[in-house]
């Protein structure tokens, strides 16, 4: 193996190092229904955007009625757009509600825990921050020191000093397997 081979394969493990590598993503849960005329679909969330699968493919537009009576109107690219409960009472039966009150306990159960979430996620931000300060650096530590070794391996080499007359005596050579330390 050639020593510019090696400063390539050094300089592409270092690349492969420093790249941010994706989150895997979890996959989506779909739960089946029954269709009121006897049919399955799937479902990812019961709720508008949520998306309806028939067969492994997105429903096409319109109405779908489960067997429970629920009708759900579905939109481009099987796209929850509507909810409608099995049974729905009228508007007058609503009973009404006092969401001022509502809203007022939210408040008080939450009162200061944003604050205290936010003052977590500043010190987060701040180690983050000197965390990418700690990588540039490194990494221009390694860009040099690549460029050095690539001048040093480019070098030409020298003939022999003609003062030296002694034979060389030299062992037998060991050979470094660099395609193991890189795999």
């Amino acid at each position: 193996m050639e020593a510019k081979e090696i400063l390539l394969r050094v300089k592409e493990f270092f690349n492969e190092l420093t790249q941010k590598q994706p989150e895997p993503t979890a996959p989506v849960k779909m739960s089946d229904y029954q269709l009121k005329d006897g049919g399955t679909v799937q479902i990812e969330e019961m709720q508008v955007g949520g998306v309806v699968m028939i067969d492994g493919a997105p429903a096409l537009p319109g109405e779908l009625e489960l067997a429970d009576g629920t009708k759900i109107v579905v939109g481009e690219n099987g796209v929850i757009s509507e909810i409608k409960p099995a049974s729905e009472m009228p508007p007058a039966e609503l009973p009404e509600m006092d969401m001022g009150s509502k809203f007022a306990a939210f408040e008080q159960m939450t009162a200061g825990k944003f604050s205290e979430y936010e003052s977590k996620f500043a010190a987060y931000e701040s180690k983050f921050a000197d965390y990418e300060v700690k990588l540039g650096k490194a990494t221009k530590v390694i860009e040099e020191l690549l460029k050095l070794s690539t001048i040093l391996a480019e070098a030409p080499a020298t003939t022999p000093d003609p003062v030296v007359k002694a034979p060389a005596n030299f062992k037998e050579e060991k050979k470094i397997n660099f395609d193991a330390l890189f795999n």
